[in-house]
């Protein structure tokens, strides 16, 4: 390598170490994120965090009577067909945890409809990237990659997106699922504290 080349290279990685400086810490923006005074309530189709458990099964069976949702597998959650907003037929089976008879967090799982072990492009991590781009559109950009080390199989990584109170996480949940987690951060530090 020449002396350019080196000095060239030298200073890329030293461009590279200061960006990486200068990128806030999750824990950072959580901190920063939590100290405004707003508060952002907005799931998905109306579900607000801090809605009510009765709220939440009515407002479930209005969306089902208007035919947009249904019952979901052993009537342990919500099924939502997604209308057009991903590359393939896909399906988003939902359910809130509740602390006090209030949402707490969303949790949605993400499948497209004709995944099988053979359909390499339908699997789940295409589907991150997918259904990442599908929570832009419906939250906004400025979701940040966040490595999670996993037992006995490295490093995997998700997206995260924090609005005030509200924390919008999206990983790979298995060979064919993503799963988004919709928590409202500040009943998750006072669950943590009592």
């Amino acid at each position: 390598m020449s002396q350019t080349g080196f000095s060239l290279f030298c200073f890329l990685g030293l461009l590279l170490l200061a960006a990486c400086e200068r990128t806030p810490s999750h824990e950072a923006i959580v901190a920063r994120e939590l100290a405004r005074p707003d508060t952002v309530r907005e799931i998905f189709l109306n579900y607000e965090l801090g809605m009510l458990r009765q709220a939440f099964y009515d407002s479930s069976w209005a969306l089902n009577r208007r035919g947009l949702v249904r019952q979901g597998p052993q009537n342990q959650n919500v099924l939502y067909k997604i209308p057009d907003a991903l590359p393939f037929e896909a399906t988003m089976l939902y359910y809130p945890d509740f602390e006090d008879d209030r949402i707490v967090q969303m949790r949605a799982n993400f499948q497209y409809d004709a995944w099988a072990p053979w359909n390499r492009r339908l699997w789940s991590d295409s589907l991150l990237l997918d259904v990442r781009q599908l929570m832009e559109s419906w939250y906004g950009e400025g979701f940040m990659i966040r490595e999670i080390p996993v037992p006995l199989k490295g490093l995997t990584h998700e997206f995260v997106k924090i609005d005030a109170n509200r924390q919008i996480t999206i990983r790979r949940a298995s060979d064919s699922d993503v799963l988004v987690l919709i928590t409202d951060l500040r009943a998750a530090f006072r669950g943590d504290n009592e």
